[in-house]
This record gives structure tokens, sequence and C-alpha cells, in this order.
């Protein structure tokens, strides 16, 4: 079977599996050591992908100190309970099986940090799906998601990385993708949006994990 591309890169809070619940869990503890007042949950989807320090700072105005205090909270209860808090969506199994028992080679491109990033895919067993799992190190206050794509693309060993697929669901993955030349989808059931997506310059759209399979091939 011919392919559009050599290797597929996935993102992972919002592509992979939904994860709000244990990182909205993780803010609020962190709010909460600040005294904060919890705002309802949609308003925290700004933190499903940027990096926790921006995403302090531009929703709840913290200072450098403060957003790392709040960090700090936010780490403790996610590596033990909020990592554990997710779901993955219907059919993306599916999916990673399908493509792997094409040859596909597939990797994973994240703004997490790259401890709780393979702690969590090991736990639901979903290494064995991977060649790569690309994170950032705890002490990155600011990740640049382009530079993790780059390292899992450049880990799938394909001849050109501009063969190689981006599949998240924030700006951030589509933006990180196009700085490296390579195409980019944007999943219509994480948390990003259509609009955010089309003003990204996502190459496609896919409303169902079953939908990436025939993009591939036709």
């Amino acid at each position: 079977m011919n392919f559009n591309y050599d290797g597929i890169i996935f993102d992972f809070d919002g592509t992979v599996a939904d994860t709000g619940d244990g990182i909205f869990h993780g803010v609020y503890a962190a709010l909460d050591e600040l005294g904060i007042a919890r705002p309802p949950k949609e308003d925290l989807r700004y933190f499903i992908g940027p990096p926790l320090n921006d995403s302090f700072h531009k929703l709840f105005g913290l200072n450098e100190e403060e957003c790392d205090f709040a960090i700090s909270v936010y780490r403790e209860y996610y590596s033990r309970r909020g990592i554990y808090e997710l779901e993955v969506y219907e059919g993306m199994e599916e999916l990673l099986q399908d493509l792997k028992a094409l040859g596909l080679p597939l990797g994973v491109a994240s703004a997490k940090p790259e401890v709780f990033l393979k702690k969590v895919i090991n736990h639901m067993g979903f290494n064995k799906y991977f060649e790569i799992v690309a994170g950032h190190p705890l002490n990155n206050k600011h990740p640049d998601k382009s530079a993790v794509i780059k390292r899992a693309a450049e880990a799938l060993k394909t001849e050109d990385i501009k063969k190689v697929l981006m599949i998240g669901d924030t700006r951030f993955d589509i933006l990180g993708a196009k700085s490296l030349g390579m195409d980019s989808v944007g999943v219509l059931f994480g948390y990003g949006s259509k609009e955010e997506f089309e003003a990204a310059g996502a190459d496609y759209l896919v409303e169902k994990p079953a939908d990436i399979l025939k993009l591939l091939t036709d």
C-alpha cells in the first residue's frame, strides 16, 4: 500500500487522550494554595497545549515567582493523581493498531514534561505503538513545540521530515509543524476549534480518529 506520508507524529493531550480532568484538577490545586477562586473548567481550556508558565501568567496574572509556585503545586498533584485522570478518545487505539500493522512509524510530541509523558503512556500500555515519545525537561519554563516535533520526527528516521505528518488539537501543533515544512492535521474531537486550525493553516481537519487513516491513502 502506498502512503502519502512516511511517518506520523501525534500530540498527546487532547489528541490521543482527553486529559482535561487531570490538568484542570492540578490547576485547581494550585489556585487553592494561592487563594484564587476556582473558575469553571471551560475557562481553563487554555491550559491544554501552551506551557504551564504561560497559562498561569495569562489567565491569572501571576508573576514569575507565583508561576513557579503554582507549577510546583500543580506537578505534585499531577504526578500523584492527575496523570491518571484521562480517557482515550474513542477509536484512537484502533487507529494506532491499524497504523502500526501497516508499518508506519509513529511518535508522540508533547509540551508535557517527558517524565510524565512516558509514565502515562507506559501506564496506558501505549508505548508499544510509538517509536519515540518526546516531551520537555521539567525545568523548561517555555518549551518550544516545534523543537520537540522536530526531535520526534527525526527519530522516526525517515528520509525527509517533511514527509512526516503532525496531528494535534491546538494551533501550537499546527504552527510547530508549519515551521518545519511538515503537513498537519487538526483534530476536532480535542480542545481546538475549526477557526483556530484554519487561522493557523492546518492542511486537514478530521472529526474522528478513523478519518486519519482515510487521508493517509486518499
